[in-house]
């Protein structure tokens, strides 16, 4: 029964070592290239792919890592943890691109606004 259970494990390993070498990076071009405008109209038809390309992404190369941590297989573990070290440089660069391209709040009112009851909204009081 060890014997079977080797082969299982093995083969999704390599599975998902597949999926995240070649699915993934199928999924950022199909979505890059939904994204891209034709004829001058600009369409977000390829955010589901991204969306999926960026939980595959990391999600792939977890399962993975965990897998064959717990079964003790010391290459792919490496593979693995180099891979979801790779997704999370990409996700903490993207997520730092976010937050310098965030927009401004919105300004705060530039004139009186009375309230009923007295109260009023005026910059500097």
């Amino acid at each position: 029964m060890g014997e079977y259970r080797q082969v299982v494990v093995s083969t999704l390993l390599a599975l998902v070592a597949v999926g995240w070498l070649l699915v993934v990076p199928y999924l950022v071009l199909l979505g890059a290239l939904g994204n891209m405008p034709a004829f001058g109209t600009s369409t977000r038809g390829g955010d589901g792919y991204l969306t999926w390309a960026a939980w595959l992404g990391a999600g792939l190369p977890l399962a993975g890592l965990v897998v064959s941590a717990t079964t003790r297989r010391r290459g792919w573990t490496w593979f693995f943890g180099i891979c979801f070290t790779l997704a999370a440089a990409v996700a903490a660069l993207k997520w730092a691109d976010d937050i310098r391209h965030a927009p401004p709040p919105p300004p705060g009112p530039r004139h009186c606004v009375e309230r009923s009851g007295g109260g009023n909204d005026c910059p500097g009081d």
